[in-house]
Order: C-alpha cells, then structure tokens, then sequence
C-alpha cells in the first residue's frame, strides 16, 4: 500500500469551512479513483495545522491521482494560512495492523490450497473461535483443524479463491468460491454424505478478526442448500415462469 501526503495550516476562522469542502471536494475524488482505498484528515484546531492522507493499493495509483491532488490542493488555498506552499508527498506503508492482518488471512487460504492445516493452525490463538453454517461454533486450533479436514477428506482436490478482501483495522473480509470434487465423504449436521463424485463451486464470505498476527475469530457463511443440491441431495429450485402477454 501506499499513501499520498499532504501537509498544510489552515485559518482558524475557516476550520469547518475546510473541513466542507473537504468532504464534499476531496473524498469524492479519492473514492471513484482507481486503485484508491480511503482518505482521511487530521486537524489540530488549535493551531490549524492539518494532514491529509490517501491510501492507494500501490504506487502507480498514488502517483496517477497527481493531477487531481494538484487541482484539490489550489481549491483549498483560500483557506491557507501563511505563504508556504503545501508539497504533495508519497510514502509506502512499511508496516500497519491492516497490512498485518490481511497477510495471515491470505496465507491461510494459500496454506488450506496446499492442505496444510497445521500451518493454519498455528495461524490461530489458543482461544480461537470458529462460527460455520449449521450452528457449527468451535473453540481452539484443533477444532477448526478438524472442520477443514472435513472438507479436504470429501473434496480432496478442495480450493479457495478469493475475490475480494476487504480490511479495515484488525478485520478482515473475504468474498470467495470453494471448488471440489466429492469423492470422499462430507460429515454434516444433518448426516454423512457419501461419495457422489459431483464437481461443486459455490460463494462463501468470511470474516475475521487478527490479533497480533493471530486469527482470534472466524465467521464462516456460504449457502448450504446450494451445496447439497450440487451434491444431488436436495432438489433443484423450480424454474420461475417467464410471464408474457399475448
């Protein structure tokens, strides 16, 4: 990640007018830029002094919205206090909480591709909590182990694909699809189900919460009458009639 700087003093008197036209001005610009995250300002009202800061996924996004910072930094002049002019400035984010969780969550997923759920394991806190459809909630690494196992023993080819990931703070979101092959048995809270040999694909969301590198909770959701039908054991849902008027 990387983020766009810009250092400035404002007028006293015109704080909240800044802060408008901020909100109304830069935001917008910076939420329909690609490759742009979020952006936030810090003031110090007692001295008006002010920091606005952008986060873009990489360095070519931060560097293309150069254009637009120009344009926004001369429309917030009139509230400038002092001669000095505000310098635009990149930095890369070395480290952050957000960057630290979304980096154990991602590669959890590469390690449950590759089967190696002991690599997951040690990913998690002792006191991990794992909520699933099915009012499934486990406690600790060796449950949730034992979850995934599942899954990899009915779908040995089982893979994760994630479509997007979503961070904020210790939080983590991840849309995905789950893609397998059923050849060994699924256990499920309504029963066993045996071998079928069906391909399955469906969507899953997840959500987690890091501490300090660790995975401390996990909200698993994905739809399980989807799956079944996949697997033939529920049927398929009726077809809707296309109504017409003749």
């Amino acid at each position: 990640m990387h983020t766009g700087v810009v250092k400035t003093t404002f007028k006293k008197t015109d704080l909240d007018q800044a802060i408008k036209e901020y909100k109304e001005q830069a935001l917008p610009a910076i939420a329909t830029h690609q490759g742009a995250r979020s952006a936030f300002l810090l003031l110090n009202r007692e001295t008006g002094d002010a920091i606005s800061v952008a986060m873009y996924e990489d360095e070519p996004a931060a560097k293309s919205f150069a254009p637009k910072a120009e344009k926004l930094i001369e429309s917030l002049k009139k509230y400038r206090a002092g001669t000095a002019e505000p310098k635009r400035e990149l930095y890369e984010v070395a480290a952050s909480t957000q960057i630290e969780a979304k980096s154990v969550v991602e590669r959890g997923n590469k390690n449950f591709n590759a089967h190696n759920l002991e690599a997951i394991a040690r990913d998690a806190t002792p006191d991990s909590e794992m909520t699933a459809p099915g009012d499934i909630k486990l406690k600790g690494p060796q449950a949730i182990k034992e979850y995934n196992q599942n899954f990899i023993t009915a779908f040995p080819d089982a893979r994760v694909e994630a479509k997007n990931t979503f961070t904020q703070g210790n939080h983590v979101i991840v849309e995905g699809v789950f893609t397998g092959t059923h050849n060994g048995t699924l256990k499920t809270p309504m029963g066993d189900v045996p071998a079928t040999g069906r391909k399955v694909k469906g969507e899953f969301i997840q959500i987690f919460q890091v501490d300090r590198g660790l995975v401390k909770k996990l909200n698993l959701m994905f739809d399980q009458v989807q799956l079944m039908t996949q697997l033939g054991m529920a049927p398929a849902p009726p077809q809707q009639a296309v109504k017409t008027n003749r």
